[in-house]
């Protein structure tokens, strides 16, 4: 598969760092939200601001991180991963613990940060002032990916409320090692464009293709289901699903031509035409 994974945000944070392992060095890591905004796209369905999960457990950044607090305007370069990890959620009908094995979550590693300003007092005058600043200032850079990938699922259109949506899986190796993280050599992103670009893609991509995504990071609230170990009883609880959204997909390698569209067309008539006669 390519190798291609550049990320940078550009937003301000949304709660205190959360520093797990504090008192043990080296071993120590860090968690927290950054609100971020990204360009208008034609057709685009979803919210105007994303906040994205930042984590990190190297020793460089550490210190600055750790001086980092609420509303602080930071700028972080870095990468995306993708990792599995166990849900856990309360049973509605009886309140036993359930945990649902293999769960995804997707949050930005950073390899540079840098902390712009800081944001307090702009959101004690004015709470809605803070998202002001970014739109007006950081628009254009606040929530940028650029990935190279391989499509690794046949595209397929969803139902969207305004226009088209054409969802696939990109699978996407690691270039950058992350010391925890050792055995996962590879992220598999979906991505789901939309309007013109959603028709582009489910026409001329297939498995096996390469492809360049200019995009941003959105999270949605979703309800997963899970069947009750105790009363098996089955319920949802709120998860959160993230996906890439291309403001545009460059082809590079292995996807189909109009010829070769053109080519299986005729060869389905002609199945077609043979079942009749």
């Amino acid at each position: 598969m390519a190798t291609h994974n550049q990320v940078r945000v550009v937003g301000y944070l949304r709660k205190d760092p959360t520093i797990i392992n504090r008192d043990e060095e080296g071993a120590e890591k860090a968690v927290f939200l950054i609100r971020t905004m990204h360009r208008d796209l034609d057709g685009y369905e979803g919210m105007k601001f994303q906040d994205i999960m930042v984590y990190y457990d190297g020793t460089e950044l550490m210190n600055r991180i750790k001086l980092l607090s609420q509303f602080d305007l930071i700028d972080i370069k870095g990468v995306f991963n993708i990792i599995n990890l166990d849900k856990n959620s309360k049973c509605t009908a009886c309140g036993a613990l359930n945990t649902k094995k293999n769960g995804t979550s997707t949050f930005v590693y950073p390899i540079s940060l840098i902390k712009l300003n800081g944001m307090r007092t702009a959101f004690e005058h004015d709470q809605a002032l803070p998202e002001r600043i970014l739109e007006k200032h950081f628009k254009e850079v606040s929530n940028q990916v650029l990935i190279i990938g391989t499509v690794v699922s046949e595209p397929e259109m969803v139902q969207g409320t305004r226009s088209p949506c054409c969802r696939f899986r990109l699978g996407v190796d690691r270039k950058y090692y992350i010391k925890t993280q050792g055995d996962i050599h590879a992220d598999y992103p979906w991505v789901y464009s939309y309007a013109q670009e959603a028709e582009r893609d489910f026409r001329y991509l297939q498995q096996g293709s390469v492809i360049l995504v200019d995009g941003f990071i959105q999270n949605r609230q979703v309800k997963s289901s899970i069947v009750c170990h105790n009363c098996g009883c089955t319920y949802q609880y709120p998860d959160a699903a993230t996906e890439f959204v291309p403001y545009s997909i460059e082809y590079l390698s292995n996807y189909l031509t109009d010829e070769d569209i053109e080519y299986k067309e005729n060869i389905e008539k002609n199945k077609i035409m043979n079942q009749i006669f």
